[in-house]
């Protein structure tokens, strides 16, 4: 089997027809997100910077949405729970996982003005969502530093994963 066909083939994921190897794929995706999560700074009020929007940015662009939602929702909430916050893991399954979608929904994998667009409108979704999970859950004068730091968090996850994505992408067309 060629190589380009496991993108192609996660591009145009089913979750009811999965095959053994898109499943070990969706697996690693997860994995490899936890652990892009896990590399974590604590911030006020339950919050933390992490590298997570890393792997959601790549994985949705380079293998779609379906990809981008499931890596997004199971690999950040089981850090959530792993981590010790709880309470956010709910939130955070349905926030990085539309985050994941829309990057992937939005991004055409080859040029990165439509990646950045996706990454920003992404992004931004995962922004509104913690302030008002923020707002809701602990308190309103809690949200402006939520979003500075989610904000940091679509920044240099933007900024890491838009070059590494132009090379992961050229090895698939290989």
């Amino acid at each position: 089997m060629k190589q380009g066909n496991i993108q192609e083939k996660l591009r145009n994921l089913k979750y009811t027809e999965l095959t053994t190897r898109e499943l070990a794929f969706l697996s690693l995706f997860i994995a490899i997100t936890a652990v892009a999560t896990f590399l974590h700074i604590p911030g006020p009020s339950s919050s933390y910077f992490n590298l997570g929007e890393v792997a959601i940015y790549i994985i949705a662009i380079v293998f779609g949405r379906r990809a981008g939602f499931t890596a997004g929702a199971i690999g950040s909430a089981l850090m959530d729970i792993l981590l010790g916050y709880y309470i956010w893991a709910p939130f955070t399954f349905f926030i990085k996982g539309i985050e994941g979608y829309l990057v992937g929904l939005l991004s055409h994998g080859e040029r990165w003005q439509d990646n950045l667009v996706a990454i920003i409108a992404g992004g931004n979704f995962m922004v509104l969502g913690y302030a008002l999970t923020k707002g809701f859950l602990i308190s309103w004068p809690a949200v402006l530093p939520e979003i500075g730091i989610d904000y940091m968090q679509m920044l240099i996850g933007g900024i890491i994963a838009l070059p590494l994505t132009h090379h992961i992408n050229r090895y698939f067309r290989k």
